[in-house]
């Protein structure tokens, strides 16, 4: 049985973490900023690499197995959700680079738009915050669980085996509880 990605697809995982970061980071905050044409080709440039490492991410990815490395058989409402978090995640970090590419586009062009331009943008990275946090968040809580799936993605931390405690089952009740309702009203 399949249990952790491969090398490759680690790799690219936590490369493409860190490049996010440093785009986050190195961010422009003022559009007068980008008068400068030496920043503005930078930033250009920066976007299409960042554009085709997200495509050829999402590409290679997406036949990936969802949950990989779970000690148990996943809930259907549970890969539903997982599998729609994972492409919002994709959604909002192509639209990031396409919307800066867009702005740049106006910007060099003098074209009309500016503002809805810079209003997608923001919500691209703002949709972007939540995503990766729902999906760092609930990476956490699988791991602490104790699921198996961390360890297929995550080279450090590593889990030992699946917990079996009162709040877990707790917990497993309230999201079987709502993954069979998800089941009932989406997949089926």
């Amino acid at each position: 049985m399949e249990n952790s990605h491969t090398r490759l697809a680690k790799t690219i995982h936590w490369t493409f973490s860190v490049l996010y970061a440093y785009g986050i980071f190195k961010q422009v905050e003022d559009l007068e900023e980008l008068e400068d044409a030496s920043l503005l080709n930078f930033e250009i440039f920066f976007a299409i690499v960042f554009l085709v490492i997200v495509m050829l991410r999402f590409f290679y990815m997406k036949d990936a197995k969802t949950l990989l490395g779970a000690h148990e058989e996943m809930h259907k409402g549970h890969l539903f959700i997982a599998k729609a978090t994972h492409r919002l995640v994709y959604f909002s970090l192509i639209m990031l680079p396409t919307t800066g590419l867009l702005i740049a586009g106006i910007l060099n062009a003098g074209l009309p738009g500016m503002t809805l331009a810079i209003a997608l943008h923001e919500l691209s990275a703002f949709l972007s915050y939540i995503t990766i946090g729902i999906h760092i968040a609930a990476s956490l809580y699988s791991r602490y669980k104790g699921e198996g799936v961390w360890n297929a993605m995550v080279p450090v931390w590593r889990e030992e085996k699946k917990k079996d405690t009162k709040l877990i089952s707790a917990l497993e009740g309230i999201e079987n509880k709502i993954y069979d309702e998800i089941e009932d009203r989406l997949i089926n």
